[in-house]
């Protein structure tokens, strides 16, 4: 497994480098964002650690840049900073967790290690064999994570087809954040739910006719969201 590492601290990337080698994993790393895009491009990581305020690019540009270059891999925030407001443009640039400076390495390899667990399951819950589930307007292919709406294919990241899948597959039965985010992330963050708002917000941009009217992703409040995947 290979983990790129994005920040311009030396000191940062003294630890962070330590910490994966000696956990078995490949290691490589980029200065700034601009060497990023074209260090992930020829080493294809398993896993991206990346730091949000960097020279010449800041990682939630370089997320972005990332995401529209195909790379799908997980990808885990670095920042002092530890508000909403950053985890929610983290999020929306494509990220797919966040962890605040200072940070203990321990915790750090427990959130790349779930990372990688979680990207390398397939989707299905219990029961569904199929890698292809077709409902109502959509089509969601597990096996090749793409996704289409009458026939045209949606640009989901992978947490957003996960998240899609997840609530597809259970459809008309309300599934709470909680359930949400174990089945996206894993039992580890279940804690952490304040992410999915984000998601579906995201995720209602892309599916929805009408994002301030969603009709697929219904919300239920104080509960969570039902999938409705209307008439074919």
């Amino acid at each position: 497994m290979k983990i790129l590492l994005v920040d311009d601290e030396a000191s940062i990337r003294r630890l962070v480098a330590s910490m994966i080698t000696d956990a078995g994993y490949e290691f490589s790393y980029a200065e700034d964002g601009i060497k990023a895009l074209s260090v992930a491009e020829k080493s294809k990581p398993d896993l991206i650690i990346l730091d949000v305020m960097m020279p010449q690019m800041d990682g939630f540009t370089t997320c972005r840049k990332l995401r529209e270059k195909g790379i799908t891999a997980p990808i885990i925030f670095l920042s002092a900073k530890g508000d909403i407001v950053d985890k929610g443009i983290g999020f929306e640039a494509g990220g797919d967790d966040y962890l605040v400076k200072p940070f203990d390495p321990r915790e750090l390899l427990m959130h790349i290690e779930a990372h990688l667990r979680r990207a390398q399951m397939a989707p299905h819950t219990k029961g569904e064999q199929a890698a292809v589930l077709r409902i109502g307007r959509f089509m969601l292919d597990s096996g090749r994570f793409r996704a289409a709406k009458d026939n045209q294919q949606l640009m989901l990241t992978v947490k957003e087809f996960r998240i899609l899948y997840t609530l597809a597959s259970n459809y008309g039965m309300v599934i709470s954040r909680e359930q949400l985010v174990e089945a996206v992330w894993g039992r580890e963050f279940v804690g952490e739910t304040s992410s999915i708002t984000v998601f579906i917000k995201k995720l209602r941009e892309k599916i929805e006719d009408d994002p301030s009217e969603p009709q697929f992703i219904q919300t239920v409040w104080g509960l969570g969201y039902r999938f409705e995947p209307g008439a074919p």
